[in-house]
């Protein structure tokens, strides 16, 4: 169902394709199909291109990464609404409220143009001005830096060093990156935290869970409650009323109240190195 998709592609530049088996019959006829190959051979055939096609699935593979270090441009199709749990059929049944904006959110958010061009696949006008921008520059490899072997060691060096696992009184990452943002009605942590150019921090929701805690943030509870949901630490700002997380298990990043504000514990980090905190290292 992705041919009008891939007709607009076609008309700029030859498609080719590693499909396998019965699905190779719903490939258009002018895709030239390679069907499964090595790695070694993969890796080849990337350097020799310029677009990698994202269809909308698997959702976050690496493949669209492996193009991209190898200079190849991804055109990451947008999801509206966010797939999640509630309108999935792949992520129904699963313990997660996390709402994918994109079949690839990391390279949406955190790598972004020249390299990734996140689109709506059906609005065909979009697609073809993405294609004819990436065909008219010249794309250079790209591999964040998390990515490499230095990048791995660069993170296990301070998790290692940096946490104390024996008597938990080391906060990591430390409390001082805290940065309290206030979530609107119907809006996750993960979204307002990103909006302000930082990530949640699920460690520190812990910190914001008491009615004294709040108070730092001129945040009054007049009446509190505790309940057992993903989507608290939250509050009425009309009625002043505080709902506190009852099960630690459950502080999460996701998901969002259609009255309540959710109270999100954001922190900034390292471009290219998301895990670690500008002061982390």
């Amino acid at each position: 169902d992705k041919k009008s998709y891939l007709d607009i592609i076609h008309t700029y530049t030859e498609v080719h394709g590693t499909v396998h088996g019965t699905s190779a019959v719903y490939m258009p006829t002018y895709v030239k199909n390679h069907g499964i190959l090595s790695g070694r051979d993969l890796q080849f055939l990337l350097r020799e291109t310029k677009l990698f096609v994202g269809l909308g699935f698997p959702y976050e593979g690496p493949a669209p990464l492996e193009a991209i270090a190898n200079g190849c441009a991804f055109l990451n199709p947008k999801f509206s609404p966010p797939k999640s749990s509630k309108n999935t059929d792949f992520f129904r049944g699963k313990p997660t409220l996390r709402e994918l904006t994109s079949q690839h959110p990391y390279a949406e958010v955190y790598i972004g143009k020249p390299h990734v061009w996140t689109v709506n696949i059906n609005d065909l006008s979009e697609v073809e001005r993405a294609v004819r921008a990436i065909l008219n520059q010249k794309i250079e490899p790209y591999l964040p830096y998390e990515f490499t072997c230095e990048g791995m060691l660069q993170r296990i060096n301070v998790f290692i060093e940096k946490q104390d696992f024996c008597h938990g009184q080391v906060m990591w990452p430390p409390l001082s990156t805290l940065q309290v943002k206030i979530a609107g009605p119907g809006k996750s942590c993960k979204q307002v935290c990103q909006e302000n150019q930082l990530i949640c921090e699920p460690s520190f929701f812990q910190h914001l869970n008491k009615d004294k805690d709040l108070l730092k943030y001129n945040i009054e509870c007049h009446t509190v409650e505790s309940a057992n949901d993903i989507i608290i630490p939250s509050f009425d700002e009309k009625k002043k009323h505080c709902v506190f997380q009852g099960d630690l298990l459950l502080f999460s990043c996701a998901g969002s109240h259609p009255n309540h504000k959710r109270i999100c514990p954001c922190r900034d980090y390292l471009k290219g190195q998301v895990a670690l905190c500008k002061d982390c290292l």
